[in-house]
């Protein structure tokens, strides 16, 4: 069994072991601490041994037990502090008198007691302070505090994990009916004149749901794979616009042997055919670049626009660049760069994203 489960199982025999492993701990240091005062340290060692070992050191325990599972508990932590307060003084008085009680009987007493063991009251009576049963309640405690904020700590994380993969899903899943809508209404005006482009656009867009049905449920997805769905749905859109849209698209580097998020980049070319050209008369232009260079990739993008907002056009620019926006944010924080233009005449989105190397299988035999 790792540490980490050892100290943080719930499971009786290791958490009674763990328990064990403390009272271990703390009768040897305070032991060894104990003889390190005298000259004779192998003579005070075993002295202290026996002393500490023995009434004392149950005393502790006892002690112990009772304020960690039930004075703070039921009443420190319930807000009810002053008699939480009242009741820890009481055991600790208890606990005192009979700490030292053990020391007067282990000395003769009241048969005997010289002006000496005076002083050695004295001795133990801070002895009690400095070492006795609240300090190693305290101890105690300190440990179980520590070991509750940490699993709070973890609780809290794997929940922001959980919420923040939710909000992913339901992220992703927006961009599927969104794209799907505009690709099947470019489908629909090819099918009603008959057009023989319509065959091609239903299988591009076969191959695209495809890709969103089998791999973009996978938190990442190799790069070639995106790159196919931009092209796919480039052409796509191409076919709508014919030579009244001047396209380039320039994808260069080594794109084979890296991963990024699923669908991240599609909305950005969304965006630059309903904005820009279907919104628009007359010629107009996209410029796709995507470039890999070592781990970063570089995509940018830009369109064509109209000097003033078409009336029908909604004010609503979809969920489409809130959407990816929030999914950088989530999925690659500290790890990408978003600059979004726009002028008069033109918009642009220039993106940097750190990918992720793809993990190469090794190759058997």
């Amino acid at each position: 069994m790792k540490m980490n489960e050892f100290i943080f199982t719930k499971r009786r025999p290791e958490k009674y072991l763990r328990h064990l492993a403390f009272w271990i701990a703390q009768a040897i240091f305070w032991v060894v601490w104990a003889g390190t005062f005298f000259a004779n340290f192998k003579q005070w060692m075993l002295e202290s041994m026996n002393f500490y070992l023995n009434v004392p050191f149950a005393l502790a325990i006892g002690y112990t037990y009772l304020v960690a599972y039930s004075i703070f508990p039921m009443y420190f932590i319930q807000g009810r502090k002053r008699r939480s307060l009242v009741l820890l003084s009481a055991f600790t008085l208890v606990a005192y008198i009979l700490y030292m009680l053990n020391f007067l009987l282990r000395h003769g007493f009241p048969a005997r007691f010289e002006d000496n063991d005076k002083l050695m009251m004295w001795y133990f009576t801070m002895n009690f302070i400095i070492n006795g049963p609240p300090v190693i309640c305290v101890m105690f405690l300190a440990i179980k505090m520590l070991k509750s904020w940490y699993e709070k700590m973890e609780e809290k994380r794997i929940l922001a994990n959980e919420n923040t993969r939710a909000e992913l899903q339901l992220l992703k899943a927006q961009v599927h009916p969104h794209f799907l809508f505009n690709t099947l209404n470019n489908i629909y005006s090819f099918a009603l004149t008959r057009s023989p482009e319509a065959g091609g656009m239903v299988l591009k867009l076969s191959d695209t749901l495809r890709y969103m049905i089998n791999d973009c449920e996978a938190d990442s997805v190799p790069l070639e794979k995106e790159i196919q769905v931009i092209q796919n749905y480039i052409g796509l859109e191409k076919v709508r616009y014919g030579n009244r849209l001047q396209l380039d698209v320039n994808v260069k580097g080594d794109y084979e042997n890296r991963m990024i998020a699923p669908l991240l980049m599609i909305p950005f070319v969304e965006n630059s055919f309903k904005h820009g050209a279907s919104v628009m008369r007359g010629r107009q232009w996209i410029s796709l670049e995507l470039s890999v260079e070592d781990k970063w990739l570089y995509f940018n993008i830009g369109n064509s626009k109209p000097v003033k907002k078409p009336f029908y056009q909604n004010r609503k620019e979809g969920i489409g660049l809130s959407n990816v926006q929030t999914r950088l944010r989530l999925l690659y924080p500290e790890k990408h760069q978003l600059t979004i233009e726009s002028t008069d005449a033109a918009f642009f989105v220039h993106l940097k994203i750190e990918l992720e190397e793809k993990i190469k299988t090794p190759a058997y035999a």
